[in-house]
């Protein structure tokens, strides 16, 4: 009786593990936290942590932002961090996490000594759009955001 039990427990494990999963039936995408910032939050501890990295000079990890680009327009869930320098070398942080219909956006610039110390900022959008400055140069931008003012651009 033991070994019936037991073959039969062994047999229902191995149908259980080889199961297909059920392309049609959507599972929550379980978003990570952003990795911690260690300081100082240079350019290059910020890129090794996965940062989308925003210099003078240019862009680290784009492909990190042309995924999650991407991923919005698709209505994937995604998240991402992008941390933009100033000319000074100060750290300015967004977190943007998209949870399938919005952005919400978290904004940190207590690290720049021009920056507010009032701590972080939040603001929740619907999407992501371009603009063109006047001398020509074309940005991603937040959309229809709750909060107007939205300080979030990066260069395309």
């Amino acid at each position: 009786m033991k070994r019936v039990l037991l073959t039969l427990s062994l047999a229902l494990m191995v149908l259980t593990a080889c199961e297909e999963n059920d392309p049609t039936v959507d599972s929550p995408v379980v978003l990570n936290s952003f990795p911690e910032i260690i300081e100082p939050h240079n350019p290059e501890q910020a890129e090794q942590s996965g940062d989308v990295v925003v210099l003078l000079e240019g862009m680290r990890n784009k492909d990190k932002w042309i995924t999650f680009v991407k991923n919005v327009k698709n209505k994937h869930q995604d998240q991402v961090r992008v941390t933009m320098y100033t000319i000074e070398g100060d750290a300015i942080i967004h977190e943007l996490i998209y949870d399938g219909s919005a952005i919400q956006s978290t904004y940190d610039n207590s690290r720049d000594a021009y920056g507010s110390k009032q701590g972080r900022k939040t603001n929740t959008c619907k999407g992501i759009g371009t603009m063109k400055s006047e001398q020509g140069r074309v940005f991603y931008v937040l959309t229809d955001c709750e909060k107007e003012g939205s300080t979030f651009s990066i260069p395309k």
